[in-house]
């Protein structure tokens, strides 16, 4: 759970991922057929924008980078404590991504004579299940089983990264020697000018690190730990970067990024918005990223069974979608 330092939940990280996970979840009900095709006739404007616009997981990558230096930025590293890192993370992360899986491979099974092959792939195969266990498939070349997997294998690789930066801090820098800054400022600025420019590199860390290096700087900037400029100069590396070649992604990060800034500068961080909906959303922001993808292809699956196919019934199917993925990433958070 997100605390603050008065054991008050952070209510703007959940707000900022309660609007995220929604809106990466209509992104993926409006790029994957059939549902989205039957609605277009009374949804076809909304839907084309969230199928072109709506992607947002950049948000959490710059709450996470923020959340996971306030909480692992103030301990002490070594070796010892990297390797717990680790299998922490690894079960952390990987046993609800694992559930997610599990889920999904039956309704694969229901689904394959229904839906397309762009929904539902390939029939998975051994190897490339034992690549998912560890987190290695998009490395290793191989097809997604779920929408937003590949979330969690960089979200993880992120994580050992920090840990390995934190552990060159405390043992070779003695704690005098700021390797945060010393190593990720010229990762951030190879990532913006380089790696984030080409998309062969979206299976590894290094493409998605400014988003998450900006989640740091919020850190460090809020609390001290560095110069005053250190989160406008972030920002100016951002715009040159959007100058070189425009990228929305990297507009979106440095609004979501700037907005986080001025309201944990202002302290208001830990009660804002105090709305219920919200918090619920946000409690719940992980698990309806893994779920709501299997609820698709299942809905899916039986309106197609049903020869539910006007306009209005796939409407109603992606609202019936939503309001089931919500109760199933409900039960799934529990």
């Amino acid at each position: 759970q997100l605390l603050s330092p008065g054991n008050q939940p952070l209510q703007f990280v959940v707000a900022l991922r309660a609007v995220a996970a929604t809106i990466i979840v209509w992104h993926h009900f409006a790029i994957y057929p059939p549902l989205a095709e039957w609605a277009a006739p009374l949804w076809g404007g909304a839907l084309d924008w969230l199928a072109q616009h709506a992607r947002t997981t950049q948000v959490f990558f710059v709450v996470g980078g923020y959340v996971t230096a306030r909480s692992m930025s103030g301990s002490s590293w070594n070796l010892r404590s990297f390797r717990s890192f680790v299998v922490q993370r690894y079960f952390r992360l990987g046993v609800p991504y694992l559930g997610a899986i599990a889920m999904i491979l039956p309704i694969y099974l229901m689904a394959r004579d229904w839906l397309p092959e762009q929904v539902v792939g390939q029939p998975p195969s051994l190897p490339q299940l034992l690549a998912h266990l560890f987190f290695l498939q998009g490395i290793l070349g191989y097809e997604q089983l779920s929408a937003g997997l590949w979330f969690v294998c960089i979200n993880f690789q992120l994580g050992l990264v920090y840990a390995a930066i934190l552990v060159l801090r405390d043992t070779i820098g003695q704690g005098r020697v700021d390797f945060v800054g010393l190593l990720g400022w010229p990762l951030l600025a190879f990532s913006l000018f380089y790696f984030n420019l080409n998309d062969a590199w979206d299976s590894w860390w290094l493409y998605f690190f400014p988003y998450f290096f900006m989640g740091i700087v919020i850190h460090r900037s809020v609390r001290g730990e560095a110069h005053k400029l250190e989160f406008w100069l972030c920002l100016l590396l951002f715009v040159g970067a959007m100058t070189c070649e425009w990228r929305w992604r990297l507009l979106s990060a440095l609004l979501v990024g700037l907005l986080l800034f001025v309201v944990e500068r202002r302290g208001l961080g830990a009660r804002w918005p105090q709305m219920r909906m919200v918090s619920w959303l946000g409690k719940i922001s992980f698990s309806l990223f893994l779920v709501h993808f299997p609820v698709l292809v299942l809905v899916g699956t039986l309106w197609t069974l049903f020869d539910w196919v006007s306009p209005t019934a796939g409407a109603a199917g992606l609202l019936v979608a939503y309001g089931l993925s919500l109760l199933v990433a409900e039960l799934f958070h529990r």
